[in-house]
């Protein structure tokens, strides 16, 4: 039987709910099909019985051709397309696409109720439509699409509804069909994101996850550019298409849910070594069985996993892959890092606490845990009682592990492979590999953080001789005079059980609240400022507040240059500036400036607090230098400008500022030389008599810096100025390294809520730092990062439990000049309603100090994010010479080959699955072992009984032989006579006899009674008589 069809390219073939369907390409792209008939049909009983072929005749399959949707395009432009470049689109709907179909294969899927027919486009994208299955017809039909009746659009309705007396008049609903009876069809998907196709060279597989009604699109293809196998993983969206928005899933694990954020898009290349893709590939799904006895002692297969198979054509053979599959739909990963690119999402800035980066304390372990390097493995033995385990040998330090101490072994390997031996003795061999740093390494991991310090640490506290409190605490750097906060101590008021140390001391059964010495002056000297670019970066606050009597100050860090450096200004009317290396000052008055000037070069790149001060009053003008006096200009008339605004880091736009400012203050008087020097180093509330500007520019949010007086008049960012970077030391002041850096302060996050951290860094070090050292800071090749990002937070503010959060943090990113970025999206559990402010953990490395800038966070919805992973594979072909002298230049041997191997595998499998079986049958006596101790038990008790009773009636039966009176008897009648019944003679002799007798009460011959023999001794249980 044929099917004749003209200029046939390309055939593909689908089962649909019992019913086969073939696809044709032809030689223009034209995709037609046929069904194959079940002799039910109208079409197949109408043709004669000698024309039958069991086929539908050819049909062209229909696909959209109709006016586009305009609200469609619309949404799918605002939520399909990449934030940063509009036209870039990843899913996209076309309402024309007959004629754009490439001379290629098509792949067509059976899948929730509909044909999913997938080709390749002439743009060499990737097209889907779906279809329904008439099964009466054996037609295929495009699926139905609701929409609004008169508007004809699927998300707006028309705009010509108007409220009539009676309601609304020309209402628009939604419908299947238009005002005019025509019926709505669903639009092609353009799948975008997977583009430079080749010759239809891809392969569509969907599959189930553990969420009900839950599936994933897999899709391989070939990229006719990178010349690469690519995966592209998308969730299949509830109406069975398409959803590239990223979600979360919920995992069990310790008895709660823990969430994990899987991207929207997952790419993934396989970058398979030294072969030439040259054919179309092929993926399916397929179930791993296995035999297991039933009750009835037959065997059964059962579905044990799901797993998904690619077959890819090379220049060397065929190349398989078989991937298991998550829970999730996700295939299992072999490079588990990805590049991950947010391409879209709505975006809420975290507005963090000004100083966050300033109040980071590097925490040091003075108690760290025992590690080492292993140097050997070895099977246990039964001698040493550890047999079938896995003994450690290392380089020294397990004398510090105990019994069930929880150890992290790294680095570890499995050293299968093919190597040429040396040294080979009579037990032993040994292999060329380079094993510079041992066969792993071994850390102990603590189940709670213990012996954790950091400077300003309160470790006691004790009444001395004076009455004064003595105060211990490592590393405080105060000096005689320094004010000093003490924070973070408790008073330990109640009962409880104790233990003693000697006559003096004794220990309360409650922790130590760690409390920390607050050097006052040192904190207030801390500062960072926002930093200028010196071109296009400045501030302007757009209110007018210089009043005629002023003060402006500031902290400043320039970076020495040519020309002028504005630090305050007014636009063109007054400022506060550097020229010459000096300090300026001066207004305008009726066009002409009055100014006031330093004569002394100012330093750079060293924090300097510097101020000017006008009274209107006197007419004079004050400049100051870290609060001290240094220039002074008389008759200076009052300032009479229209534009009294605030503009920080430039003047009139121009000579912008290069370096950092912070702490810029307007005050509405002229303070004096001390009001100036004993507020400089203090932080203001914003509520001081007088202050009518302060912007402390710690931070930046949403293009604003803010006014903390009481005015409120924020200032309005232009260019790209941060705030400069905050000094982490890598080393405590007592020579501890620090084992991570934290801020505790706590701030409000949303449950299941996305968050992204970020933040700038550069590290400071003696030896040469790249991407490939932070991400082997610690020299072992085991990819131990520089640091983690570590997230935990709190069910309310009083709670004390930490609730530790996973979250996966991204690559590190090389933004030039030594700088790098640093970031992680974090998935807010169930019970968390706080969140720590910012915390790096596992720090490792050899390097002196960590400056970090720039450090946001952000609370991330209806996001997209690409997931980008590259799988490098080098495949592994059979050695025919290890199972047998076999050519493999033949096919027939290759075959056989093959078949030798497959046969040996099948005899290990079996003989592993016997003893699998053996093991089973051996766990489960084991569990019935104590049900057979039970019975064994109740056994001995019942033969205990049973041997008491045999004694008693071995005792009975003694006491009856010991009995005279127990003689044979014979049987007499009443009269004396000898003569039995039946004739029967009794006689006094030791025979037996049978004596069978009526008893009749009238007769006395009838009337029976025993007569000893006394010559005749005998236990009477010997004398049976039926009566």
């Amino acid at each position: 039987m044929y099917l004749s069809k003209q200029k046939l390219k390309h055939l593909n073939t689908v089962t649909h709910e019992g019913k086969i369907v073939v696809l044709a390409t032809d030689a223009e792209g034209k995709i037609s099909y046929t069904v194959k008939q079940d002799g039910f049909e109208d079409s197949y009983l109408n043709t004669p019985a000698d024309q039958r072929t069991g086929w539908e005749n050819w049909q062209t399959l229909e696909f959209a051709d109709e006016a586009d949707d305009q609200s469609v395009i619309e949404k799918e432009k605002a939520e399909l397309t990449h934030q940063q470049n509009p036209s870039q689109y990843l899913l996209k709907s076309l309402y024309k696409t007959q004629n754009i179909t490439a001379v290629a294969p098509v792949q067509a899927i059976s899948a929730l109720g509909h044909i999913y027919v997938f080709r390749q486009s002439k743009s060499n994208t990737l097209l889907v439509d779906r279809f329904i299955l008439d099964g009466m017809t054996n037609k295929l039909n495009r699926k139905l699409e609701v929409r609004f009746k008169r508007s004809r659009q699927k998300h707006t309705p028309t705009k010509n509804m108007q409220q009539g007396s009676n309601g609304l008049v020309d209402i628009d609903t939604l419908d299947f069909r238009d005002a005019n009876g025509k019926f709505f069809y669903e639009p092609t998907t353009e799948l975008c994101l997977v583009n430079n196709l080749h010759k239809g060279w891809f392969s569509v597989v969907l599959v189930p996850t553990i969420e009900n009604d839950v599936y994933r699109w897999h899709i391989f293809a070939y990229n006719s550019q990178t010349q690469k196998v690519e995966l592209t993983t998308i969730r299949a969206s509830e109406e069975g298409l398409f959803d590239v928005q990223d979600y979360t899933i919920f995992e069990e694990s310790n008895d709660s849910l823990v969430p994990r954020k899987i991207p929207g898009v997952i790419k993934r290349t396989l970058d398979i070594k030294d072969v030439t893709v040259t054919d179309g590939l092929s993926a399916t799904k397929y179930d791993l069985q296995q035999a297991q006895q039933t009750q009835s002692g037959e065997e059964q297969l059962l579905k044990t996993a799901t797993r998904l198979m690619l077959a890819i054509p090379t220049d060397k053979g065929a190349a398989a892959f078989s991937f298991a599959i998550a829970g999730d739909g996700t295939l299992a990963e072999i490079d588990e890092t990805p590049d991950s690119k947010l391409i879209r999402s709505r975006q809420r800035e975290v507005l963090l606490p000004l100083n966050t980066l300033d109040e980071i304390k590097a925490i040091g372990d003075k108690t760290p845990p025992p590690q080492g390097i292993i140097s050997g493995f070895a099977a246990g033995t039964d001698e040493e009682d550890i047999e079938d385990l896995v003994k450690i040998s290392t380089n020294g330090g397990a004398s510090e592990l105990a019994n069930y101490d929880l150890v992290k072994i790294s680095g570890t390997s499995d050293y299968q492979g093919l190597y040429r031996t040396i040294n080979v003795k009579q037990d032993t061999f040994e292999i060329d590999i380079p094993l510079d740093r041992g066969l792993g390494y071994w850390e102990k991991e603590d189940q709670e953080e213990g012996g954790l310090i950091f400077d300003g640490m309160i470790t006691a506290y004790q009444k001395t001789a004076e009455g004064k409190l003595r105060v211990t605490c490592p590393n405080h750097g105060l000096e005689n005079g320094d004010q000093v906060q003490i924070t973070g101590t408790e008073d330990y008021n109640d009962s409880y059980p104790v233990r003693k140390i000697d006559d003096t001391h004794f220990v309360i059964e409650r922790k130590w609240a760690i409390g920390e010495a607050v050097n006052v002056k040192l904190v207030s000297q801390k500062r960072r400022g926002i930093v200028f670019d010196g071109v296009d970066d400045y501030i302007d606050v757009t209110a007018g507040i210089l009043p005629d009597s002023y003060t402006k100050e500031a902290w400043i860090k320039w970076e020495k240059s040519s020309g002028e450096f504005n630090i305050i200004s007014g636009n063109s009317s007054h400022d506060l500036w550097i020229e010459d290396h000096r300090l300026w000052a001066g207004h305008k008055h009726n066009g002409s400036w009055y100014n006031v000037q330093d004569t002394t070069t100012l330093p750079e790149n060293t924090w300097i607090h510097v101020a000017v001060t006008y009274d209107s009053s006197t007419q004079r003008m004050e400049l100051y230098k870290n609060g001290q006096l240094i220039a002074t200009s008389t008759n200076v008339p009052r300032l009479a400008t229209s534009h009294p605004q605030i503009v920080i880091g430039a003047y009139n736009y121009g000579g912008l500022f290069k370096g950092s400012i912070a702490e810029v203050r307007i005050w509405k008087t002229a303070r004096t030389a001390e009001d100036i020097k004993n507020s400089m180093y203090l932080q203001l509330t914003g509520k001081e008599v007088g202050l009518v500007g302060y912007w402390r520019l710690g931070g930046i949010s949403e293009g604003k810096v803010a006014d903390f007086s009481v005015n409120g008049n924020d200032g309005t960012v232009y260019g790209e100025p941060y705030v400069s970077a905050a000094t982490l030391n890598r080393k405590l002041a007592g020579g501890t390294a620090a084992v991570k850096y934290s801020n505790s302060e706590l701030f409000a996050v949303s449950e299941r809520a996305t968050y992204e951290e970020s933040f700038e860094f550069k590290v400071n070090s003696a030896n040469p730092v790249n991407l490939a050292y932070l991400d082997n800071a610690d020299g072992k090749n085991i990819g131990t990062k520089i640091f983690t990002l570590s997230y935990w937070g709190k069910t309310s503010r009083s709670a004390e439990e930490k609730k530790t959060i996973s979250a996966v943090q991204n690559k590190f990113e090389d933004l030039g000049n030594g700088w790098y970025r640093a970031s992680c999206n974090v998935t807010i559990p169930d019970e968390v309603s706080l969140l720590r402010s910012f915390e790096i953990a596992k720090v490792q490395g050899d390097w002196q100090s960590l400056e970090i800038r720039k450090h946001r966070i952000r609370l991330l919805s209806d996001s997209i994010t690409e997931a980008k992973y590259t799988d490098s594979v080098a495949l592994t072909t059979l050695n025919y010479q290890q199972v047998g002298e076999i050519s493999p230049d033949s096919d027939v041997n290759m075959f056989t080959a093959k078949l030798k191997m497959l046969t040996l595998k099948q005899e290990e499998e079996n003989a592993l699955l016997k003893e699998k079986r053996e093991v089973e049958a051996k766990i489960a006596s084991e569990s019935a072992l104590e049900g057979v101790r039970a019975e064994i038990r109740d056994l001995t008790w019942q033969t205990l009984t049973l041997i008491q009773k045999e004694q008693n009636l071995l005792s009975r039966l003694r006491k009856e032989e010991e009995q005279t009176e127990n003689f044979y008897y014979k049987i007499c009648s009443k009269n004396q006579s000898v003569y039995g019944v039946n004739g029967v003679r009794v006689i006094d002799t030791e025979y037996w006899h049978s004596i069978t007798a009526r008893i009749d009460e009238n007769k006395d011959s009838q009337l029976w009674k025993l007569l000893p023999v006394p010559s005749l001794k005998a236990p009477l249980s010997c004398c049976v008589f039926k009566l």
